[in-house]
């Protein structure tokens, strides 16, 4: 372990340096007397003093009296026979002050671990001397005294899991059985000995100690621990790992092991009224110690179960959607807040009880994936107790073993969706039947003010024989349109009795192309109806009226929708293809005088949008109707040559 003392008057060029020396102990002081007073009871490596000119040379002799080995490092000055062991100017690269810092530690280093070997040469030429190696004999126990500290012991674990107080009443244990001067219990800050070690608990440290001492896993006292496994006394261990037992003012250290791992270190200061500590009471002290650790690894594994607990319960609480869980004892687990809320339940009173406490079908679907380790998928179901509308799904809980354990249930109200659903078909509704009336006003207004003209001229020129043909032509015209009309809101609207039929495709084709009339007298565009078919028949069963119908509105659609007139139109029908089933006839019905826009034709089988345009362009729409209604398909074709629609059906027998 390596210590460090940082002098810096301002607190801002403190935590500078600090930043600058990751991976150290480090003690910090605002000026020399306050570096002075921690240095009269910790023990550093090296010494770095900012502002280094003023009072340097009475603090660098009070320094050499309190720390003979530590090195001094002195920032900011311009002095080249400055009595320090590495002189830095104030603007010196990081790179610098790195390799200096490196430079004056590892010279420390040196110093202690000759002054450990003189130590040692001399205490070996004094007992050879003395002809005998003295050795400490271990103190007697008081029975009694024992039997009191371990029942204090004990307490720890008729604590619970309140681990603050387990360790407080540990170390007040330990201090009645052996007295030391000073104690001191290092955990780490993660969970599992993976992170830094810190002082949690002590007994009789200061506080800079306790602030700034931080053990890393992977070196020093722990990997010595790690190495050897049991505790460790002052005197035999290596200066480095030596200096970090004196930094913590301690002479022995014993490790916290549970399932053999590191989980805690207890560090011991001499004691109160003897030279060392004995054999078997180090031993006692790593029995405890060692029950100790595997105390904390429950608790620290009971808070961990308890705040993953917390946290999914919070989890669940604020879900939009509603949780509940089933045993295999067939009781209710577990409901969440929105559960509760959505079935008008008390969670607390459900919680426990048997499964039939859930409204129907809930306590069957759960019963049913417990018992079949089945999911269920979302389904859509309104409860009859209520009438809420719920989006449900299941999903068994599976266990080590082959059966599930239980099955959770989560579950979505639908019923605000429902009725913002209801409402907005319900304004569709209504605004298409306001498009449909204002444009059957439009539609029907030309052909009724034509047919009222000649009706009242009837009477006068009924004699023209003139007349009364045109008037024929006309009125036959005029009302067919209406008619047509009237047909289109009526297969848009409105679900018939279909009465099927097997018939070939290919007469309907030719029923539509001879009853085809697009203008009369030449007013209105020419159309020109090419019919392409096999020689063999293509069988289909459909309500032939209807199906005549969806075709001629199709063709319509087509020849009101091209440029330049005449329009061509060609019929084709042949057996499905493409990927489609052999079982199907394929009938389509293309123009290359048709132009379409994008955006018409991605509204093209809306209906509320297309008749706010014409009832013409509402022809695709009734058309997908009735062909869908028969079991067929329609879709619509734009390619740079041609429009075309394709409807599929499916063959007869």
């Amino acid at each position: 372990m390596t210590a460090v003392l940082v002098i810096a008057r301002d607190e801002s060029r403190r935590a500078q340096l600090r930043r600058a020396l990751p991976g150290v102990t480090l003690f910090a002081a605002a000026g020399d007397a306050e570096a002075l007073d921690l240095l009269r009871f910790v023990e550093v490596d090296l010494v770095v003093r900012d502002s280094a000119t003023r009072g340097y040379a009475e603090f660098r002799a009070a320094l050499r009296r309190l720390v003979p080995h530590a090195r001094m490092l002195a920032l900011g000055s311009a002095d080249p026979d400055l009595d320090a062991d590495a002189v830095l100017a104030a603007d010196a690269s990081p790179h610098e002050f790195e390799a200096a810092v490196h430079r004056a530690v590892e010279g420390s280093r040196l110093d202690r671990e000759v002054a450990a070997l003189r130590a040692r040469v001399d205490a070996a030429s004094a007992s050879a001397g003395s002809g005998a190696l003295a050795t400490a004999a271990d103190p007697s126990w008081d029975s009694a005294a024992l039997a009191r500290v371990l029942k204090e012991v004990t307490r720890v674990f008729a604590i619970g899991f309140d681990l603050p107080r387990a360790l407080d009443v540990f170390l007040d244990a330990i201090a009645e059985l052996v007295r030391p001067s000073r104690m001191a219990l290092l955990l780490p800050d993660e969970p599992g000995g993976g992170g830094v070690f810190r002082i949690r608990v002590h007994r009789s440290l200061s506080r800079p100690i306790v602030d700034a001492v931080q053990l890393h896993p992977n070196a020093g006292l722990l990997q010595w621990f790690r190495r050897h496994g049991r505790p460790a006394r002052l005197g035999e261990l290596e200066p480095d790992v030596a200096r970090t037992l004196a930094l913590l003012q301690a002479v022995v250290a014993v490790p916290l092991t549970a399932s053999g791992e590191l989980v805690g270190v207890l560090t011991l200061g001499p004691p109160v009224v003897r030279a060392e500590y004995g054999a078997r009471e180090i031993e006692t002290l790593f029995d405890l110690a060692t029950h100790l650790a595997a105390a904390m690894r429950n608790i620290t594994l009971h808070q961990q179960l308890g705040a993953e607990k917390d946290f999914s319960e919070r989890i669940l609480a604020h879900m939009s959607n509603g949780v509940v869980t089933l045993g295999r004892d067939e009781r209710i687990g577990m409901m969440n807040g929105r559960a509760a809320e959505i079935l008008g339940m008390s969670a607390p009173e459900t919680v426990g009880r048997d499964l039939r406490m859930l409204p129907p079908p809930l306590g069957d679907m759960l019963y049913e994936t417990t018992t079949s380790g089945r999911s269920r998928p979302r389904t859509e179901l309104q409860l009859a107790l209520g009438g809420r509308w719920l989006e449900v799904s299941t999903y068994p809980i599976m266990g080590d073993g082959a059966g599930p354990l239980g099955a959770a249930l989560v579950f979505e109200d639908l019923t605000a969706q429902k009725a913002l659903a209801a409402e907005k078909r319900q304004a569709d509704q209504l605004q298409l039947l306001t498009r449909v009336v204002a444009r059957i006003a439009d539609e029907v207004k030309n052909p009724l003010v034509s047919i009222h003209t000649f009706v009242e001229l009837i009477d006068e020129r009924f004699e023209d024989q003139d007349f009364r043909k045109e008037f024929g032509t006309v009125v036959r015209r005029d009302i067919r349109r209406v008619v047509h009309v009237f047909e289109k809101l009526v297969g848009l609207v409105s679900d018939r009795e279909l009465h099927y039929a097997v018939v070939d495709v290919a007469e309907v084709i030719e029923d539509v192309a001879a009853t085809l009339h697009v203008g009369d007298n030449g007013d209105g565009p020419v159309l020109n109806v090419d019919v392409q078919q096999d020689t063999a028949p293509h069988c289909v069963n459909v309500d032939t009226p209807e199906l005549r119908k969806a075709l001629t509105y199709l063709v319509g659609y087509l020849a009101h929708n091209s440029e330049p007139k005449p329009c061509r139109v060609s019929i084709g029908v042949a057996r499905g293809g493409e990927g489609e089933s052999a079982s199907t006839v394929r009938v389509l019905i293309g123009s290359p005088t048709a132009k379409v826009p994008a955006p018409t034709l991605e509204r093209l089988f809306d209906p509320v949008h297309m008749v706010q345009e014409s009832l013409i362009d509402v022809g695709p729409a009734v058309s997908q109707r009735i062909i869908e209604a028969q079991g067929g398909r329609l879709r619509v074709r734009q390619t740079r040559h041609d429009f075309s629609f394709l409807v599929t059906l499916p063959a007869a027998g």
